[in-house]
């Protein structure tokens, strides 16, 4: 078995090479002088399972497009199978459709994703399990929560945290972070203008004083959630507030927003690789949960 990367998370990918213990082909990703990408993989996977690592992450056309032209240079190229890691699947969050004219984006970038040479796909925590059933072919939808639990374990005082959801959204996340860590948790309820979609107000339901405080997510984008959040809940007497998110996408001026002295920290995992974080960001590693499911296709 072989691993090829695209451009968007080569660091993630190299975790994965070492753990498998498998080589990591070059690949060059070049641009035309007509902006059209240029795509060639150097190195031999004629009769190889391969692993092919691409986050849908910004920018996020140019990696979808950068993908399809990876899978099909691969199968011409003779490569037996084709296992593909999308550790952030980009347009997940259009799920679904709200009004007459939207598509159903997240089913195009899957119909996409499945027509190519494809034949098995692992995902990691999309905002919507049910995404997963878009996909024609086998899918793996993995959790990071496992993650969370552990690094829970290893860093906080148990005895005295709560696990908080963010929205209603996240009542499920939540709930199972706290079963797994054998603690109490309370809900955030969010109202967003339906126009706008920004936040107009957030109310606890639920005790943090004196208690240090989890707030579980799937994706941070803007960071408004998140600062919004955590200035709530240390009103609310929360002595510390650390946010754990399997995601961080931190668009726009987010990292400023993160910046917030209510946040104590912001674990996230390396599904989306960024070359600079705020000092209060912390990444675990994620390759790991990869690694274990893809050894039983090895």
């Amino acid at each position: 078995m072989k691993l090829i990367s695209g451009s968007s998370n080569l660091p993630l990918a190299q975790s994965l090479t070492r753990l498998l213990k498998i080589d990591l082909v070059k690949v060059e990703v070049a641009k035309y002088a007509n902006d059209e990408k240029r795509i060639e993989v150097l190195g031999s996977v004629q009769g190889e399972n391969v692993i092919l690592v691409q986050s849908f992450s910004q920018p996020v056309d140019e990696h979808i497009m950068e993908f399809l032209l990876l899978t099909d240079a691969l199968e011409r190229m003779g490569a037996r199978h084709i296992n593909v890691v999308i550790p952030w699947y980009g347009y997940s969050l259009q799920d679904k459709v709200f009004k007459e004219g939207e598509p159903l984006s997240a089913k195009v970038v899957a119909n996409l994703v499945s027509a190519s040479y494809v034949k098995r796909i692992f995902l990691l925590d999309v905002h919507n399990t049910s995404i997963a059933g878009f996909f024609s072919e086998p899918t793996h939808h993995l959790s990071a929560l496992p993650l969370f639990t552990k690094y829970a374990k290893d860093n906080y005082d148990l005895s005295q945290t709560v696990v908080a959801s963010p929205d209603f959204g996240g009542l499920k996340r939540a709930w199972q972070l706290a079963e797994s860590l054998g603690i109490d948790w309370v809900n955030i309820d969010k109202h967003r203008d339906l126009k706008t979609g920004e936040i107009t107000r957030m109310e606890l339901h639920g005790d943090v004083r004196d208690k240090t405080v989890l707030v579980f997510d799937d994706v941070s984008i803007s960071g408004g959630t998140v600062a919004q959040a955590a200035d709530v809940l240390k009103k609310s007497g929360a002595k510390k507030v650390h946010f754990l998110v399997t995601h961080g996408l931190f668009v726009g001026n987010a990292k400023s927003k993160l910046s917030t002295p209510a946040i104590d920290t912001i674990v996230i995992t390396n599904s989306i690789h960024h070359q600079q974080l705020p000092d209060n960001v912390r990444v675990i590693d994620c390759a790991e949960l990869f690694a274990t499911q893809l050894k039983g296709w090895m």
